[in-house]
Parts: C-alpha cells; sequence; structure tokens
C-alpha cells in the first residue's frame, strides 16, 4: 500500500521532520476550470484595458475590447472591433490573448514626455515668475513623470477603438501576450 493517500502524507510529513530534500515538480496540482481561470484574470478591471484576441475551439478568432466576465452566467462578453457586444462561454475558449506594449514603448513615451516638458518649463517658468529656469526644467520634468504615471491607464480608458489601432501601429514595441490556453489548462 506504498501508493495510498495516508502513506504519501507519512512520507512527506517524515522528510520534513528529517529535513530531507522534497521534489514539488513531481507534485500534481488540480487544473482550474476555464471559467475560474477567466473570472480570477477579469476580477482586476486593470487587466481588461487591453485589447484582446479570442480563438475559439471552433477555429473562429477576433479581436475585441471591454470584456467582464459574468460570475452568474459564467460568461465572458465582450465588444467586438465592429462594436457588437459578444457572449463567449470559457468552454468555447481554445485560447485567449492580450495584445501589450513592451517596456522600449514605455520609456520612449518617458522620453517623449519629459524631455520636452523639462525644456518648454526651463524657457517659460523665468518668463513668468520668479523662479529660474533651472526651477522650471524640474517642475518640466516632474510633470512629465506624472504624464508618464498616468497615461498609459488613462489612454485605453477614454478611446478603446484608437487604442488598438496606436498597439498596431507600435510594430515590434507591441506584442501579444496569452492570458488564457486550454493547452496549458
Amino acid at each position: 500500500m506504498s501508493g495510498s493517500p495516508s502513506n504519501k502524507r507519512l512520507k512527506l510529513a517524515g522528510a520534513l521532520v528529517l529535513g530531507e530534500a522534497i521534489d514539488l515538480h513531481t507534485m500534481t496540482h488540480a487544473a482550474r476550470p476555464p471559467h475560474v481561470a477567466l473570472a480570477d484574470h477579469f476580477a482586476d478591471r486593470a487587466m481588461s484595458r487591453h485589447p484582446l484576441r479570442i480563438r475559439l475551439t471552433s477555429g473562429e478568432e477576433f479581436d475585441c475590447h471591454a470584456p467582464f466576465f459574468d460570475v452568474d452566467d459564467l460568461l465572458l462578453v465582450v465588444t467586438t472591433a465592429e462594436g457588437a457586444v459578444r457572449k463567449v462561454r470559457p468552454a468555447e475558449i481554445e485560447a485567449l490573448f492580450e495584445h501589450r506594449p513592451r517596456w522600449p514603448a514605455y520609456a520612449s513615451l518617458g522620453l517623449v514626455t519629459v524631455v520636452p516638458g523639462a525644456a518648454i518649463s526651463a524657457f517659460l517658468v523665468p518668463l513668468l515668475s520668479p523662479l529660474t529656469a533651472v526651477d522650471g526644467a524640474l517642475f518640466g520634468a516632474l510633470g512629465g513623470v506624472v504624464a508618464v504615471a498616468v497615461l498609459p491607464s488613462f489612454l485605453p480608458s477614454v478611446s478603446p477603438f484608437a487604442y488598438p489601432r496606436l498597439l498596431d501601429r507600435l510594430g515590434p514595441l507591441a506584442y501579444w501576450r496569452t492570458v488564457f490556453s486550454k493547452a496549458d489548462a
């Protein structure tokens, strides 16, 4: 009876007491059902701001945005690129991808906002106030930093239709990240 659950628990407890190494890679974990994985992912509203691409088990693939997981009916409700609301059952989803900018896109956004902000403020602040150009440059750079921090979370919610086009124009500075795949479940 070496394979019984009680013997496995005793072996694990003995290994912990004796300080022996336990191989965690051989442990098996129960697979999460698709509706649980999707509900967990879309529970955070910040995660649902990126454009999505859904591949169904039927082979159909479509782009969408504004996802909402309805926990009462266990449905993923999305708005397609054409503006139609579509309800998808988790069992029908083969894979779900999210279009996200890479870190160089964020770095270039920082460069584009901080440097001109500092330069313009260094020029205008001494003309409009008793502060020096260095003070103006610091205020302008601070404004650019605030813009870099706020803009990535603000832009997708203001223009959900323009944001996917912006990511498409970024080319290699954006990528499709796998959020859910039945192969992984």
